[in-house]
């Protein structure tokens, strides 16, 4: 029986599908990885089909692993080698549970920095449960919105790379947006107030405030937050 993990990846025997892993990119390994997971994908061999999960997911650590470390270590500011490898075994263990949550859609290394740079930030507030900043996980939209809190004083040089590289993420995020959103987030983070915005652009207040909370949500799940 054909083997389809994908729609544009087809094998015509486990044998054949085993011997292409090593030649896989990182998100078809994910790929493959997840549809072999799943007692119902054909095939009808359980031995291969675990064989495959298997090998597919150390394909998968063995590439991610360095990269991960080298974003913690010289993106994040992680100086310590120890917590940088406790975070990648966590971020690793994340994948393995959750790696159909992944979008193929989407960049691959976004989502998995995306989990490194929250593991990072979490065991960082979990070793000093005092620090503030970064908007706080769990907490709602306050006085002057999501996107308005996302600034911190912190200025150790571990949370100083940290908040470097999130303002990347929300800067890549802003880009992606709609050109109306993306001149109303702009607009808004010059201090312009929602009235005047809508004088600008010819629309309703309401309409402005709706587009901006609207782009307030894509902008905080681009984050984690």
């Amino acid at each position: 029986m054909p083997l389809q993990p994908s729609k544009s990846l087809h094998f015509d025997s486990w044998e054949r599908l085993l011997r292409w892993l090593p030649e896989a990119t990182e998100a078809q390994l994910v790929t493959v990885f997840v549809w072999s997971g799943d007692v119902q994908a054909p095939g009808g061999d359980a031995r291969r089909m675990a064989q495959a999960h298997r090998e597919a997911f150390e394909q998968l650590v063995q590439r991610v692993r360095p990269r991960l470390l080298s974003y913690l270590t010289k993106r994040c500011g992680c100086r310590d080698s120890f917590l940088a490898e406790d975070i990648v075994q966590q971020v690793l263990i994340k994948v393995y549970l959750r790696a159909e949550q992944f979008d193929p859609r989407r960049s691959l290394w976004g989502w998995l920095y995306r989990i490194a740079h929250n593991e990072y930030i979490d065991m960082l507030r979990r070793q000093h449960p005092a620090d503030q900043g970064f908007g706080q996980a769990g907490q709602g939209i306050q006085e002057g919105g999501w996107l308005e809190q996302q600034v911190t004083d912190e200025q150790t040089p571990e949370m100083i790379a940290l908040e470097v590289e999130r303002q990347h993420l929300l800067d890549e995020a802003i880009a992606a947006l709609p050109a109306l959103q993306r001149e109303i987030v702009r607009l808004k983070r010059d201090g312009v107030k929602g009235k005047e915005i809508a004088a600008r652009l010819g629309i309703s207040q309401a309409y402005v405030s709706q587009l901006y909370h609207e782009a307030e949500e894509v902008l905080r799940e681009a984050v984690g937050h």
